[in-house]
Protein backbone atom coordinates (compact mmCIF):
# COMPACT_ATOMS: atom_id res chain seq x y z
CA UNK A 1 0.00 0.00 0.00
CA UNK A 2 2.78 2.44 0.96
CA UNK A 3 4.77 1.63 -2.17
CA UNK A 4 1.70 2.32 -4.31
CA UNK A 5 1.28 5.73 -2.66
CA UNK A 6 4.90 6.80 -3.10
CA UNK A 7 5.07 5.44 -6.67
CA UNK A 8 1.92 7.32 -7.65
CA UNK A 9 3.16 10.47 -5.91
CA UNK A 10 6.55 10.45 -7.62
CA UNK A 11 5.03 9.51 -10.99
CA UNK A 12 2.73 12.53 -10.85
CA UNK A 13 5.58 14.85 -9.85
CA UNK A 14 7.84 13.51 -12.61
CA UNK A 15 5.08 13.88 -15.19
CA UNK A 16 4.49 17.50 -14.19
CA UNK A 17 8.23 18.26 -14.19
CA UNK A 18 8.65 16.67 -17.63
CA UNK A 19 5.78 18.77 -18.97
CA UNK A 20 7.75 21.95 -18.24
CA UNK A 21 10.50 20.90 -20.67
CA UNK A 22 13.22 22.46 -18.51
CA UNK A 23 16.59 20.85 -17.79
CA UNK A 24 15.66 19.37 -14.40
CA UNK A 25 17.45 16.17 -13.39
CA UNK A 26 15.21 13.77 -11.46
CA UNK A 27 16.68 11.18 -9.09
CA UNK A 28 14.65 8.69 -7.04
CA UNK A 29 16.19 6.93 -4.06
CA UNK A 30 13.76 4.89 -1.99
CA UNK A 31 11.19 7.28 -0.59
CA UNK A 32 13.05 10.40 -1.73
CA UNK A 33 12.83 12.26 -5.04
CA UNK A 34 15.42 14.92 -5.82
CA UNK A 35 14.93 17.57 -8.50
CA UNK A 36 18.28 19.08 -9.50
CA UNK A 37 18.36 22.26 -11.57
CA UNK A 38 21.03 23.41 -14.02
CA UNK A 39 22.62 25.90 -11.59
CA UNK A 40 22.92 23.30 -8.82
CA UNK A 41 19.79 24.21 -6.85
CA UNK A 42 17.76 21.27 -5.55
CA UNK A 43 14.26 20.50 -4.40
CA UNK A 44 13.95 17.33 -2.31
CA UNK A 45 10.65 15.51 -1.70
CA UNK A 46 10.73 12.84 0.99
CA UNK A 47 7.75 10.58 1.78
CA UNK A 48 7.45 9.22 5.32
CA UNK A 49 5.70 5.83 5.00
CA UNK A 50 4.94 5.61 8.73
CA UNK A 51 3.00 8.88 8.86
CA UNK A 52 2.12 9.12 5.16
CA UNK A 53 3.51 12.65 5.33
CA UNK A 54 5.77 14.56 2.94
CA UNK A 55 8.79 16.75 3.61
CA UNK A 56 9.51 19.25 0.85
CA UNK A 57 12.86 21.02 1.10
CA UNK A 58 14.16 23.82 -1.11
CA UNK A 59 16.66 26.60 -0.60
CA UNK A 60 14.02 28.52 1.37
CA UNK A 61 13.77 25.73 3.96
CA UNK A 62 11.61 22.70 4.67
CA UNK A 63 7.87 22.20 5.12
CA UNK A 64 5.99 19.12 6.35
CA UNK A 65 2.70 18.20 4.66
CA UNK A 66 0.23 15.85 6.36
CA UNK A 67 -2.17 13.57 4.48
CA UNK A 68 -5.73 14.88 4.30
CA UNK A 69 -8.59 14.49 1.80
CA UNK A 70 -6.64 12.77 -1.01
CA UNK A 71 -3.72 15.20 -0.82
CA UNK A 72 -1.22 16.62 1.68
CA UNK A 73 -1.49 19.91 3.54
CA UNK A 74 0.82 22.09 5.63
CA UNK A 75 -0.38 24.53 8.33
CA UNK A 76 -2.54 27.39 6.99
CA UNK A 77 -4.07 24.91 4.49
CA UNK A 78 -1.16 25.04 2.04
CA UNK A 79 -1.64 22.20 -0.47
CA UNK A 80 1.46 20.20 -1.38
CA UNK A 81 1.30 20.32 -5.17
CA UNK A 82 0.50 24.05 -5.17
CA UNK A 83 3.54 24.70 -2.99
CA UNK A 84 5.73 22.43 -5.13
CA UNK A 85 4.67 24.27 -8.30
CA UNK A 86 5.52 27.60 -6.65
CA UNK A 87 8.96 26.30 -5.59
CA UNK A 88 9.71 25.04 -9.10
CA UNK A 89 8.56 28.32 -10.68
CA UNK A 90 10.66 30.30 -8.22
CA UNK A 91 13.76 28.19 -8.89
CA UNK A 92 13.35 28.40 -12.67
CA UNK A 93 12.97 32.18 -12.47
CA UNK A 94 15.98 32.64 -10.17
CA UNK A 95 18.57 31.82 -12.84
CA UNK A 96 18.46 31.87 -16.64
CA UNK A 97 20.46 28.62 -16.65
CA UNK A 98 17.49 26.83 -15.12
CA UNK A 99 15.23 27.89 -17.97
CA UNK A 100 17.16 26.12 -20.72
CA UNK A 101 15.55 23.17 -22.44
CA UNK A 102 16.64 19.65 -21.56
CA UNK A 103 18.16 19.18 -25.01
CA UNK A 104 20.57 22.08 -24.37
CA UNK A 105 22.32 20.30 -21.52
CA UNK A 106 25.83 19.19 -22.44
CA UNK A 107 27.25 18.36 -19.05
CA UNK A 108 26.05 18.70 -15.50
CA UNK A 109 27.33 22.08 -14.20
CA UNK A 110 29.81 21.96 -11.35
CA UNK A 111 29.59 24.92 -8.93
CA UNK A 112 32.71 27.09 -9.10
CA UNK A 113 34.64 27.83 -5.88
CA UNK A 114 33.20 30.88 -4.16
CA UNK A 115 36.36 32.98 -4.60
CA UNK A 116 37.40 31.90 -8.13
CA UNK A 117 36.24 33.48 -11.40
CA UNK A 118 36.09 31.03 -14.27
CA UNK A 119 36.02 31.79 -17.99
CA UNK A 120 32.57 31.26 -19.43
CA UNK A 121 31.23 31.03 -22.94
CA UNK A 122 30.13 34.30 -24.57
CA UNK A 123 26.51 33.12 -24.52
CA UNK A 124 26.60 33.18 -20.71
CA UNK A 125 27.32 36.90 -20.41
CA UNK A 126 24.75 37.33 -17.64
CA UNK A 127 26.34 34.61 -15.56
CA UNK A 128 29.74 36.25 -16.13
CA UNK A 129 28.42 39.59 -14.86
CA UNK A 130 26.94 37.93 -11.77
CA UNK A 131 30.23 36.19 -10.98
CA UNK A 132 32.11 39.49 -11.31
CA UNK A 133 29.61 41.16 -8.97
CA UNK A 134 30.05 38.33 -6.45
CA UNK A 135 33.83 38.71 -6.65
CA UNK A 136 33.48 42.45 -6.05
CA UNK A 137 31.29 41.77 -3.03
CA UNK A 138 33.84 39.35 -1.60
CA UNK A 139 36.56 41.92 -2.20
CA UNK A 140 34.48 44.44 -0.27
CA UNK A 141 34.21 41.98 2.65
CA UNK A 142 37.95 41.52 2.70
CA UNK A 143 38.85 45.19 2.43
CA UNK A 144 36.29 46.59 4.85
CA UNK A 145 35.60 44.03 7.57
CA UNK A 146 38.16 42.56 9.92
CA UNK A 147 36.41 40.25 12.36
CA UNK A 148 36.80 39.80 16.09
CA UNK A 149 36.66 36.07 16.79
CA UNK A 150 35.73 34.24 19.97
CA UNK A 151 34.13 31.06 21.18
CA UNK A 152 30.58 31.17 22.41
CA UNK A 153 30.32 30.06 26.05
CA UNK A 154 28.64 26.78 25.09
CA UNK A 155 31.56 25.87 22.82
CA UNK A 156 34.21 26.50 25.47
CA UNK A 157 35.15 23.52 27.60
CA UNK A 158 35.63 25.50 30.79
CA UNK A 159 32.57 27.68 30.24
CA UNK A 160 34.54 30.94 29.96
CA UNK A 161 34.30 33.14 26.87
CA UNK A 162 37.62 33.31 25.04
CA UNK A 163 38.34 36.48 23.03
CA UNK A 164 40.95 36.46 20.29
CA UNK A 165 41.66 39.92 18.89
CA UNK A 166 42.34 39.72 15.16
CA UNK A 167 41.67 43.37 14.29
CA UNK A 168 45.35 43.73 13.37
CA UNK A 169 45.17 40.92 10.80
CA UNK A 170 45.97 41.87 7.18
CA UNK A 171 42.93 42.80 5.11
CA UNK A 172 44.01 40.72 2.12
CA UNK A 173 42.00 37.52 1.71
CA UNK A 174 44.03 34.71 3.26
CA UNK A 175 43.06 31.14 4.05
CA UNK A 176 43.72 29.94 7.58
CA UNK A 177 44.17 26.29 6.64
CA UNK A 178 42.58 24.61 9.66
CA UNK A 179 38.89 24.57 10.49
CA UNK A 180 38.38 26.64 13.68
CA UNK A 181 36.88 25.16 16.83
CA UNK A 182 33.17 24.42 16.81
CA UNK A 183 31.16 27.44 17.91
CA UNK A 184 33.76 30.00 16.85
CA UNK A 185 31.93 33.29 16.30
CA UNK A 186 33.39 36.05 14.11
CA UNK A 187 31.85 39.47 14.61
CA UNK A 188 32.71 41.97 11.90
CA UNK A 189 34.12 45.05 13.57
CA UNK A 190 31.61 47.70 12.45
CA UNK A 191 28.46 45.59 12.89
CA UNK A 192 28.17 46.37 16.61
CA UNK A 193 26.66 42.95 17.29
CA UNK A 194 27.21 40.96 20.47
CA UNK A 195 26.22 37.34 20.98
CA UNK A 196 26.90 37.08 24.71
CA UNK A 197 24.17 39.31 26.15
CA UNK A 198 21.94 37.06 28.24
CA UNK A 199 18.94 39.39 27.83
CA UNK A 200 18.99 39.05 24.05
CA UNK A 201 17.11 36.27 22.24
CA UNK A 202 18.66 32.81 22.50
CA UNK A 203 19.21 31.14 19.12
CA UNK A 204 20.22 27.47 19.01
CA UNK A 205 22.17 26.34 15.95
CA UNK A 206 21.99 22.57 15.38
CA UNK A 207 24.16 21.22 12.59
CA UNK A 208 22.72 17.75 12.03
CA UNK A 209 24.41 17.73 8.62
CA UNK A 210 27.29 15.31 7.91
CA UNK A 211 29.56 18.22 6.89
CA UNK A 212 30.78 21.34 8.71
CA UNK A 213 29.09 24.62 7.80
CA UNK A 214 29.82 28.32 8.17
CA UNK A 215 26.64 30.11 9.24
CA UNK A 216 26.58 33.80 8.26
CA UNK A 217 24.14 36.53 9.24
CA UNK A 218 23.99 39.50 6.88
CA UNK A 219 22.38 42.90 6.66
CA UNK A 220 18.85 42.46 5.19
CA UNK A 221 18.67 42.44 1.38
CA UNK A 222 22.47 42.32 1.06
CA UNK A 223 25.35 39.89 1.42
CA UNK A 224 27.22 42.23 3.77
CA UNK A 225 28.16 40.00 6.74
CA UNK A 226 27.42 40.91 10.34
CA UNK A 227 28.75 37.75 11.96
CA UNK A 228 29.60 34.14 11.20
CA UNK A 229 29.55 30.95 13.28
CA UNK A 230 31.58 27.79 12.60
CA UNK A 231 29.43 24.68 12.99
CA UNK A 232 31.10 21.28 13.07
CA UNK A 233 29.17 18.28 11.80
CA UNK A 234 26.62 16.77 14.21
CA UNK A 235 27.07 19.47 16.85
CA UNK A 236 25.10 22.42 18.17
CA UNK A 237 25.80 25.72 19.90
CA UNK A 238 23.89 28.74 21.20
CA UNK A 239 24.23 32.44 20.63
CA UNK A 240 22.17 35.45 21.72
CA UNK A 241 20.98 37.97 19.13
CA UNK A 242 19.26 41.36 19.33
CA UNK A 243 15.69 41.50 18.04
CA UNK A 244 15.79 42.40 14.34
CA UNK A 245 15.70 40.89 10.85
CA UNK A 246 18.74 39.19 9.36
CA UNK A 247 19.54 37.55 6.03
CA UNK A 248 21.19 34.12 6.18
CA UNK A 249 24.01 32.56 4.17
CA UNK A 250 25.86 29.28 4.50
CA UNK A 251 29.41 28.53 3.44
CA UNK A 252 29.83 24.93 2.30
CA UNK A 253 32.74 22.91 0.95
CA UNK A 254 35.62 20.62 1.91
CA UNK A 255 38.74 22.81 2.22
CA UNK A 256 38.56 25.50 4.89
CA UNK A 257 39.55 29.08 4.03
CA UNK A 258 38.43 31.64 6.64
CA UNK A 259 35.47 32.95 8.63
CA UNK A 260 34.51 35.38 5.86
CA UNK A 261 34.31 32.98 2.91
CA UNK A 262 34.06 29.62 4.59
CA UNK A 263 35.53 27.06 2.21
CA UNK A 264 37.92 27.76 -0.66
CA UNK A 265 36.58 24.92 -2.82
CA UNK A 266 32.90 25.46 -2.08
CA UNK A 267 30.24 28.09 -2.41
CA UNK A 268 28.12 30.54 -0.46
CA UNK A 269 24.42 29.72 -0.28
CA UNK A 270 22.05 32.57 0.49
CA UNK A 271 18.69 31.64 2.01
CA UNK A 272 15.83 33.64 0.55
CA UNK A 273 13.78 33.61 3.74
CA UNK A 274 14.99 36.13 6.32
CA UNK A 275 15.53 35.25 9.96
CA UNK A 276 13.23 37.40 12.11
CA UNK A 277 14.37 37.43 15.74
CA UNK A 278 11.75 38.63 18.22
CA UNK A 279 12.12 39.41 21.89
CA UNK A 280 11.08 36.57 24.23
CA UNK A 281 10.88 34.15 21.28
CA UNK A 282 13.85 31.76 21.45
CA UNK A 283 14.64 30.14 18.10
CA UNK A 284 16.17 26.91 16.87
CA UNK A 285 17.82 26.53 13.46
CA UNK A 286 18.40 22.94 12.39
CA UNK A 287 20.48 21.97 9.35
CA UNK A 288 19.72 18.39 8.27
CA UNK A 289 21.38 16.27 5.57
CA UNK A 290 19.42 15.69 2.37
CA UNK A 291 22.25 14.11 0.37
CA UNK A 292 25.92 13.16 0.38
CA UNK A 293 27.54 16.45 -0.65
CA UNK A 294 28.24 19.45 1.57
CA UNK A 295 25.58 21.52 -0.24
CA UNK A 296 22.89 18.87 0.30
CA UNK A 297 21.16 20.04 3.47
CA UNK A 298 17.81 21.43 4.55
CA UNK A 299 17.26 24.36 6.91
CA UNK A 300 14.45 24.19 9.46
CA UNK A 301 13.63 27.23 11.59
CA UNK A 302 11.53 26.82 14.71
CA UNK A 303 10.37 29.46 17.17
CA UNK A 304 10.36 28.05 20.70
CA UNK A 305 7.49 29.56 22.62
CA UNK A 306 8.65 30.48 26.14
CA UNK A 307 6.91 28.89 29.05
CA UNK A 308 4.28 31.09 30.59
CA UNK A 309 5.13 32.73 33.89
CA UNK A 310 4.27 30.27 36.61
CA UNK A 311 0.74 31.06 37.85
CA UNK A 312 0.24 31.63 41.57
CA UNK A 313 -0.29 28.38 43.45
CA UNK A 314 -3.86 27.40 44.28
CA UNK A 315 -5.26 27.81 47.76
CA UNK A 316 -6.42 24.65 49.50
CA UNK A 317 -9.35 24.00 51.81
CA UNK A 318 -9.50 21.44 54.59
CA UNK A 319 -11.33 18.92 52.41
CA UNK A 320 -8.56 19.07 49.79
CA UNK A 321 -10.47 21.23 47.31
CA UNK A 322 -8.50 24.00 45.65
CA UNK A 323 -9.20 27.45 44.27
CA UNK A 324 -7.24 28.91 41.34
CA UNK A 325 -7.26 32.41 39.84
CA UNK A 326 -7.97 33.23 36.21
CA UNK A 327 -4.81 34.48 34.48
CA UNK A 328 -4.44 37.56 32.30
CA UNK A 329 -4.97 35.50 29.14
CA UNK A 330 -8.36 34.35 30.41
CA UNK A 331 -7.33 30.77 31.28
CA UNK A 332 -6.97 28.77 34.48
CA UNK A 333 -3.78 26.81 35.21
CA UNK A 334 -3.29 23.92 37.63
CA UNK A 335 -0.04 22.45 38.94
CA UNK A 336 0.29 18.70 38.78
CA UNK A 337 2.47 15.75 37.87
CA UNK A 338 2.46 12.82 35.46
CA UNK A 339 4.41 9.85 36.81
CA UNK A 340 6.17 12.33 39.17
CA UNK A 341 7.16 14.66 36.30
CA UNK A 342 6.04 18.24 37.14
CA UNK A 343 3.44 19.60 34.70
CA UNK A 344 1.42 22.81 34.51
CA UNK A 345 -1.99 22.15 32.94
CA UNK A 346 -4.24 24.69 31.29
CA UNK A 347 -7.89 23.88 31.96
CA UNK A 348 -9.68 23.29 28.64
CA UNK A 349 -13.31 22.32 29.17
CA UNK A 350 -13.75 21.99 25.41
CA UNK A 351 -11.11 19.25 25.08
CA UNK A 352 -12.46 15.73 25.44
CA UNK A 353 -9.06 14.23 26.32
CA UNK A 354 -6.16 15.55 28.39
CA UNK A 355 -3.23 16.35 26.08
CA UNK A 356 0.48 16.45 26.88
CA UNK A 357 3.60 17.16 24.84
CA UNK A 358 5.81 14.39 23.53
CA UNK A 359 8.63 15.76 25.73
CA UNK A 360 6.54 15.31 28.89
CA UNK A 361 5.51 11.82 27.74
CA UNK A 362 9.13 10.86 27.21
CA UNK A 363 10.16 12.16 30.64
CA UNK A 364 7.25 10.30 32.23
CA UNK A 365 8.23 7.02 30.56
CA UNK A 366 5.06 6.79 28.48
CA UNK A 367 6.01 4.61 25.51
CA UNK A 368 3.05 2.39 24.58
CA UNK A 369 1.23 4.89 22.40
CA UNK A 370 -1.30 4.16 19.63
CA UNK A 371 -0.90 6.49 16.64
CA UNK A 372 -3.96 8.64 15.94
CA UNK A 373 -4.62 11.61 13.65
CA UNK A 374 -6.10 14.68 15.34
CA UNK A 375 -7.86 17.70 13.87
CA UNK A 376 -6.50 20.92 15.37
CA UNK A 377 -6.97 24.62 14.66
CA UNK A 378 -3.98 24.40 12.29
CA UNK A 379 -5.27 21.34 10.47
CA UNK A 380 -4.64 17.62 10.81
CA UNK A 381 -1.71 16.43 12.89
CA UNK A 382 -0.49 13.01 13.96
CA UNK A 383 -0.17 12.11 17.64
CA UNK A 384 -0.94 9.09 19.76
CA UNK A 385 -3.14 7.89 22.63
CA UNK A 386 -1.66 6.34 25.77
CA UNK A 387 -2.35 5.62 29.43
CA UNK A 388 -0.70 7.76 32.08
CA UNK A 389 -0.16 5.51 35.12
CA UNK A 390 -0.64 8.34 37.64
CA UNK A 391 -1.68 11.98 37.44
CA UNK A 392 -1.78 14.34 40.40
CA UNK A 393 -3.64 17.65 40.60
CA UNK A 394 -2.91 19.46 43.84
CA UNK A 395 -3.79 16.91 46.53
CA UNK A 396 -5.81 14.69 44.19
CA UNK A 397 -4.42 11.50 42.64
CA UNK A 398 -5.82 9.78 39.53
CA UNK A 399 -4.60 6.50 38.02
CA UNK A 400 -4.62 5.05 34.50
CA UNK A 401 -5.80 8.18 32.73
CA UNK A 402 -6.02 8.36 28.93
CA UNK A 403 -3.87 11.12 27.47
CA UNK A 404 -3.22 12.36 23.96
CA UNK A 405 0.49 12.78 23.23
CA UNK A 406 1.03 15.58 20.72
CA UNK A 407 4.34 16.52 19.07
CA UNK A 408 5.40 20.15 19.57
CA UNK A 409 2.47 20.86 21.90
CA UNK A 410 3.24 24.16 23.60
CA UNK A 411 0.65 23.99 26.43
CA UNK A 412 -0.44 20.85 28.28
CA UNK A 413 -4.25 20.73 28.34
CA UNK A 414 -6.46 19.35 31.11
CA UNK A 415 -9.48 17.90 29.33
CA UNK A 416 -12.96 16.66 30.21
CA UNK A 417 -11.84 13.06 30.87
CA UNK A 418 -10.03 14.34 34.00
CA UNK A 419 -12.32 17.22 34.94
CA UNK A 420 -15.39 14.98 35.10
CA UNK A 421 -13.89 13.34 38.19
CA UNK A 422 -14.31 16.62 40.10
CA UNK A 423 -16.90 19.18 41.06
CA UNK A 424 -15.87 22.30 39.10
CA UNK A 425 -17.38 25.75 39.69
CA UNK A 426 -16.39 29.21 38.40
CA UNK A 427 -17.18 32.59 39.92
CA UNK A 428 -15.63 36.08 39.68
CA UNK A 429 -12.38 34.98 38.09
CA UNK A 430 -11.97 32.01 40.42
CA UNK A 431 -12.30 28.28 39.78
CA UNK A 432 -13.12 25.89 42.63
CA UNK A 433 -12.17 22.24 42.11
CA UNK A 434 -13.24 19.66 44.67
CA UNK A 435 -14.39 16.09 45.09
CA UNK A 436 -17.74 15.08 43.67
Amino acid sequence: MTENIVNALFARIQQEVDARGADILQQVSGHALRLEFADGQRIVINHDPLKNSIWLASRTGGVEFLAHANSWYAPMQIEFFSHLHACIDQTLASNVLNQRARSERLTKPTPAPANVIEEVAPSHWLRNVLIILLAATLGFWAAQRSPQTYLSPEANVDGQTQFIDVDTAPTKMQCAGNLPAHGTVSIFSDSGLRVDRANDVEVTLRNDHSHPLLFILATPNTVIPLLSVVLHARQDTRIHLPSRRYDMLFGVGQTWCNTQLGFSDGQLIKIEQSLVVQMDRPMQLSMQSSGASAADFQLFVKTVMPEATAPPPPTFSGDGSMTVQRQGNGHFYLPGTIANVPVTFMVDTGASVTSISSDIARQAGIHNCKEVQFQTANGATTGCIALAPKITLGNFVLENITVAVMPNLETNLLGANVLRNFQVNQSDGLMLIGRK
